[in-house]
C-alpha cells in the first residue's frame, strides 16, 4: 500500500462513522438530543420580556439566595426557575430584596418578586400570587447522636419527631441568638436580656449548640434548617412564634400574570415540585405552623443568614 493509501484511511474512516451517525434513531450514538422549545404562555405586556420571566430573588439571604461557587442557587431560584418552565418561559434573576418589592415592580425592573410574607404585603401595590413555604422564628437544641433522625426520610415511611418546644417552655440558661434579629427580641421581651446569650450570626449560635456550650438557640425556623443540616448534635425542636407565608408577588395592577402565577404554583405544588425543592435545602424541618385566622399578624423572615453563599446540595 502506498502512501496516498495510508492518507486515505483515516478520511474513509471518518466518512464511514458520520454516515453511521446519521441513521442511528434519535438519542442514540452520535446525535444530541435537541433543546426543549418553549411555549410562553404569557408575553408583553403582560411580562416585560418576551419569552422571559424576570424574578426578583434576595440574593444575599441563603437559604433562599444567594451565589455559591460562582452561580446564583436557593430555594427561590429553585422555585421561580420551575415557575419560568411551567409558564413556558425561560428566566433571569434581578438582586431584589423582598422590602423593596413594590418598588421594583412598580418601576417595571421585574415581572414577579419571592419571599415577600404575607403579612407584610401592601395590598394596594402588590398582590400575592401564591405561597410556596412559610417561615419564621424557631428553636433549635442540643441533641446527642442527633444525625439518627436528620437522617430519617418521610418520603420513606420514617417521619422525624414532633417538635413541640415553645417560647414558654424554653429552658431557663442562656439562649444563643442572632443579636438584633426578630428571634432575639421575642425572647427578650419574654425572659429579659440576661436569659440572652447574643451572637454576631446565627450560624455562630448554631455552632454554640452543637458544641454544647449551649443548651438552645433560636432563629429562623428554615435559615437555621439550612446552617444546621451538617451539624450532628442540633435538632429543630419547635416554634417561637407562628409562621409567615412567603409568597411569589406581582404588581397589583398586573392581574393576568397573577392568575397564571397562581395556577403554575398550584400545579408545582400538587406535583410535589415544591415540597422537592423544601426538603433539598432544609432536609426534613417539620411543617411549620402558621397563625390562627383570629390572631395577630405574625413576624416576617428572620434576618438570620449568616454566610453570603451557599453549599447547594449534591
Amino acid at each position: 500500500m502506498d502512501n496516498k493509501s495510508h492518507l486515505q484511511l483515516p478520511r474513509l474512516f471518518l466518512v464511514a462513522v458520520l454516515c453511521f451517525c446519521m441513521v442511528l434513531p434519535l438519542g442514540a450514538g452520535c446525535t444530541k438530543k435537541p433543546e426543549p422549545k418553549l411555549d410562553p404562555k404569557v408575553g408583553p405586556p403582560v411580562i416585560g420580556e418576551a419569552g422571559t420571566l424576570r424574578a426578583g430573588v434576595d440574593l444575599a439571604l441563603p437559604p433562599f439566595g444567594g451565589i455559591d461557587g460562582g452561580k446564583q442557587a436557593g430555594i427561590d431560584i429553585d422555585v421561580a426557575s420551575a415557575l419560568a418552565e411551567r409558564l413556558g418561559l425561560a428566566v433571569t434573576f434581578v438582586d431584589v430584596a423582598p422590602s423593596q418589592a413594590a418598588t421594583a415592580l412598580a418601576e417595571g425592573k421585574v415581572d414577579v418578586v419571592l419571599s415577600v410574607p404575607l403579612t407584610n404585603t401592601d395590598l394596594t401595590r402588590v398582590t400575592p400570587a401564591g405561597t410556596y413555604i412559610s417561615d419564621g422564628p424557631g428553636i433549635f437544641g442540643f441533641v446527642a447522636d442527633g444525625d439518627s433522625a436528620k437522617d430519617s426520610n418521610p418520603a420513606e415511611g420514617s417521619d422525624p419527631v414532633e417538635p413541640s418546644m415553645t417560647l414558654e417552655t424554653l429552658p431557663v440558661t442562656p439562649i444563643a441568638a442572632q443579636k438584633e434579629s426578630s428571634s432575639y427580641w421575642l425572647v427578650e421581651l419574654e425572659y429579659g436580656t440576661a436569659a440572652l446569650k447574643p451572637f454576631e450570626t446565627l450560624r455562630e449560635a448554631l455552632e454554640s449548640v452543637d458544641r454544647a456550650e449551649n443548651e438552645v438557640a433560636v432563629g429562623s425556623a428554615v435559615i437555621g434548617a439550612y446552617i444546621s443540616r451538617d451539624m450532628k448534635n442540633v435538632q429543630f425542636l419547635g416554634q417561637l412564634a407562628p409562621t409567615a407565608p412567603l409568597t411569589v408577588a406581582v404588581s397589583a395592577e398586573n392581574a393576568k400574570l397573577g392568575d397564571a402565577v397562581r395556577l403554575a404554583l398550584n400545579e408545582l405544588d400538587a406535583d410535589g415540585v415544591l415540597d422537592s425543592i423544601r426538603r433539598k435545602w432544609v432536609g426534613n424541618l417539620p411543617a411549620l405552623k402558621g397563625a390562627e385566622p383570629a390572631s395577630e399578624p405574625v413576624l416576617g423572615p428572620d434576618p438570620d443568614a449568616s454566610d453570603p453563599t451557599l453549599a447547594a446540595e449534591e
